[in-house]
């Protein structure tokens, strides 16, 4: 477990460099890379990449790797002092279609003790992005980028939605304490890269899914 400033400042070199992969990922694939999204509360409510259509892509950057893991970690929420975010509670519960009541009562794991959520305070949505992303991808930024994974707005959320109904784990792999997370499938589009190339790893076409991301994303 890191503290809460180690956290932040780890993340921020590992997204810029993956948002940067990704953005070179599309250019290949699609033909459009995409704008960086920079305001703060745009980024928070929509994403990391804005594209010609209006269409956004939230992008993580994290180790992942479909050979060793078949489930990737998900950060959904963290509770915060910030006034902003009075709403958080609420508005988790808005995204997730979960009543505030039964959220309340979602257990929690933390290291060794297991315990209920609770009604929180203030909550920052992790998930804020991916429910108005259209995409979220989630990047090995390893050697030039390794893995991509793509996932769909409908998908990513209820993934997350199926996975807090079962419970909550707090301050797990490299998160403060003050971050709740779960694990979820991989996702079903993701590619590899073999030497300069990205090879599709996913389920189904990839012609038919660059498709619909070109058409999507790029118009």
């Amino acid at each position: 477990m890191i503290s809460r400033r180690d956290g932040y400042v780890r993340g921020a070199g590992k997204e810029q460099l993956s948002i940067a992969i990704l953005q070179k990922f599309f250019k290949t694939m699609i033909g459009s890379s995409g704008e960086t999204i920079l305001g703060a509360q745009d980024n928070y409510e929509n994403g990391d990449l804005r594209f010609p259509t209006g269409a956004t892509i939230e992008c993580k950057g994290q180790p992942i790797d479909p050979n060793r893991y078949q489930q990737n970690f998900v950060e959904v929420f963290e509770v915060t002092n910030n006034p902003k975010h009075d709403e958080g509670f609420k508005r988790l519960g808005d995204v997730l279609r979960i009543t505030p009541d039964r959220l309340a009562k979602i257990p929690v794991t933390f290291g060794s003790t297991k315990d209920s959520l609770g009604r929180q305070t203030r909550v920052s949505l992790s998930v804020l992005s991916m429910h108005h992303a259209s995409y979220t991808a989630y990047v090995n930024y390893e050697d030039a980028g390794r893995f991509i994974y793509l996932y769909e707005q409908d998908e990513i959320v209820n993934l997350v939605r199926e996975a807090v109904l079962k419970g909550l784990r707090r301050g797990a792999g490299n998160s403060n304490e003050d971050t709740f997370s779960v694990f979820v499938p991989i996702a079903k589009m993701r590619w590899g890269r073999l030497g300069s190339d990205w090879v599709y790893e996913g389920v189904g076409s990839e012609v038919g899914k660059l498709e619909v991301l070109k058409s999507l994303l790029a118009g």
